[in-house]
């Protein structure tokens, strides 16, 4: 989209100026004022506002100053028309004072080279400022490609320690075996030199003992390593309710997820830890991860507190995940529940890879978005998955509302949803409010701003678990 008002910055709409709302370039190259980059700079990153790519930055004045904008301004500014009024004219009368016509020339010339010098620095510092947005992207591309080689060293760190504490285990599981086998050997030599009535039943009940034994540590080594190709033990919710080491590690690895089994077969969803959040991300049929760790998807749903429940949609579009929001739920509304469903996948349905279906009074009061269409996602399904949906909901007017977009909550789409982006005109609220947007509202208006609101889709989803 063009910019119509390129002297303006588009956040703050105020001229750019040489003092606070000097224009500056950011390394994806958009230009901004100083004011509102500094405003936008949050723990030491920076969003744009336009592509939302992310830069690393403590102040505005670590981005260059756009000389090419302010130079481009200048221009402007100097082919402003200027209403024309019609004048005698008269003839130009030479001064009676002052310098003489010739010096008055050599003046003016070096007023021009100056101004032709001007410019050509103005060029100059641009391209300098291009080149440092240039140095710097690469700088942050090397921070990162470090910092992924430090958390994969961590990970090495902590698999090393997780495959050491699973060699002990196989090693003690061994050493009973080993014991098992020698007194079932010796059982069978006893009973080859039994004579009496008595050695014979003394005999045999030391063997049965021995093989309880023998058959109880089969099954415990069945459960422990079902699989000799996949390191594949059980995670309890009280450990990742404590979060400690090292099943923190194990949840930062990716090697933690909930799995849950039915007629069809397993499936299984991810377990990942974010800005001290735990994340669970909706079941679906793949493999489990090889050295996985697993814990029922039962048990993980069931630590989630109705009264605080969390849920997340991560937006994405032209290619890449643009951001998350997260939803705080209302308690005990059905449609709430239902919500929950399609965000774990529970049911077998989840709002994954669906995309957004509209918008409704864009740019106006009472502007919001539409999805969870998740059958067909052409707009025309969406169903629900319980079978009453009726009960006590809000009303609300306000940006961040997410309520049923289907009225009467019974029918064929009861389970698309629409997210408010703007305030209602005062005295109006809608029905059916199960939800409202606790962060991430800022993705959402941007999707809002995309070309096409339906190349917008919920790239992942999932709740959020209580630590």
């Amino acid at each position: 989209m063009m910019d119509n008002n390129p002297e303006e910055c588009s956040v703050c709409f105020n001229n750019y100026d040489d003092t606070l709302l000097r224009p500056r370039t950011l390394p994806c190259g958009h230009p901004f004022c100083s004011q509102c980059i500094d405003n936008a700079i949050k723990n030491g990153q920076l969003s744009c506002p336009s592509c939302r790519a992310q830069h690393t930055a403590t102040a505005a004045t670590q981005f260059p100053i756009s000389y090419g904008m302010e130079a481009f301004i200048r221009k402007l500014k100097g082919m402003e028309v200027v209403p024309v009024k019609t004048v005698p004219t008269k003839p130009n009368k030479a001064p009676t004072r002052g310098i003489s016509k010739k010096l008055r020339s050599m003046v003016q010339e070096q007023k021009s080279s100056i101004s032709c010098l001007i410019t050509s620095c103005e060029e100059v510092l641009s391209q300098l400022g291009e080149y440092r947005g240039q140095l710097g992207d690469w700088k942050t591309q090397h921070l990162q490609l470090q910092d992924r080689l430090y958390a994969l060293v961590e990970q090495n760190k902590s698999a090393m320690k997780l495959l050491e504490l699973e060699d002990t285990s196989v090693v003690d599981m061994t050493t009973q075996g080993e014991e098992g086998k020698t007194q079932l050997q010796a059982m069978l030599g006893s009973l080859d030199t039994v004579n009496t009535v008595q050695e014979v039943d003394t005999t045999i009940d030391t063997a049965d003992e021995c093989s309880m034994k023998v058959e109880d540590w089969r099954q415990k080594c069945q459960e422990l390593f079902p699989d000799v190709n996949t390191v594949h033990t059980s995670v309890k919710v009280e450990d990742l309710r404590r979060m400690r080491e090292p099943v923190k590690s194990l949840v930062e690895a990716g090697r933690v997820v909930a799995v849950q089994e039915d007629q069809d077969g397993r499936r299984s969803a991810r377990i990942t830890l974010q800005d001290g959040q735990l994340y669970l991300h909706p079941l679906l049929r793949q493999p489990t991860p090889a050295h996985a760790h697993t814990i029922q998807e039962s048990d993980v749903v069931g630590v989630l507190d109705p009264s605080c429940t969390l849920a997340f949609l991560d937006l994405g579009w032209a290619g890449s995940t643009r951001g998350r929001v997260t939803i705080r739920l209302t308690p005990d509304t059905p449609v709430a529940r239902q919500f929950v469903l399609l965000c774990t996948g529970q049911r077998g349905h989840t709002f994954r890879n669906t995309k957004l279906l509209g918008v409704e009074y864009k740019g106006y009061p009472g502007e919001y978005v539409v999805g969870g269409e998740y059958e067909s996602n052409d707009g025309k399904g969406g169903a629900p998955l319980l079978p009453d949906l009726r009960g006590r909901y809000r009303q609300s007017g306000q940006a961040g509302a997410v309520r049923s977009w289907w009225w009467p909550l019974e029918g064929p789409r009861s389970a698309q949803f629409a997210i408010a982006t703007r305030d209602r005109q005062a005295g109006h609220q809608w029905p059916y409010v199960f939800g409202d947007v606790v962060s991430g509202l800022d993705v959402v208006r941007a999707a809002v701003n995309h070309s096409d609101i339906t190349e917008v889709t919920v790239v992942d989803c999932g709740v959020v678990l209580p630590l």
